[in-house]
């Protein structure tokens, strides 16, 4: 098992890095958040790339015959993926597209409240799927610091993302556009300033 990896981006793929660790050229596999922060990367001339660190899972995927790396920028991040693949029927790949989909906090407040149509709404999680996740997870996510989840309503946040991705963009770009704080806020209004800050980042 591999605790942690440490060392330059050599490359940047579509869902994953090749991390140069002692000569040694690892390939990553992450979520697209870190992928396009570690994608801006991009030191002046005449200085030394960043060093960047990842805390990793490792697993030998014997359908293919190949050892899968996972890497997360934070040990939080870590232990919410074990989780998800502690889960019958999630394994690694799906449990990284759940974490691309939805915020932690979502996550939580979903398994929390028992809402297993929030959690349809990510590709490949299926009734059944979602419905099996909350209910092995029930009693084991209560020690994640993830977040203030008062008057959270996961309701308008479904809704939301689905207004986003029908206008064409990614559940993770929704995702990511959504994070500013819900409260006191209309469908409408966070709708109108998601789509401001996809606007900007578009440019």
């Amino acid at each position: 098992m591999i605790s942690y990896l440490e060392g330059k981006i050599e490359y940047t793929g579509d869902k994953y890095v090749i991390l140069n660790t002692g000569g040694i050229g690892y390939k990553v596999n992450i979520v697209p958040k870190l992928l396009n922060s570690l994608s801006k990367i991009n030191p002046p001339v005449n200085t030394k790339t960043p060093i960047v660190k990842f805390f990793t899972h490792s697993q030998l995927n014997m359908r293919e015959g190949v050892f899968d790396i996972y890497g997360f920028e934070k040990r939080e991040d870590l232990e919410l993926f074990h989780l998800l693949i502690s889960v019958s029927g999630i394994g690694p790949k799906n449990a990284l597209n759940i974490m691309s989909s939805v915020e932690p906090k979502h996550l939580k407040a979903a398994v929390v409240n028992n809402d297993p149509d929030y959690l349809k709404k990510i590709s490949g999680l299926g009734p059944k799927t979602a419905q099996r996740l909350i209910m092995e997870l029930q009693n084991r996510v209560d020690y994640l610091e993830i977040g203030d989840m008062k008057g959270m309503d996961l309701g308008q946040e479904g809704e939301a993302m689905e207004a986003l991705v029908a206008l064409g963009y990614t559940l993770s770009q929704a995702k990511d556009a959504l994070k500013e704080d819900a409260k006191g806020k209309t469908l409408e209004q966070r709708v109108r300033e998601a789509l401001k800050l996809l606007g900007k980042n578009r440019r």
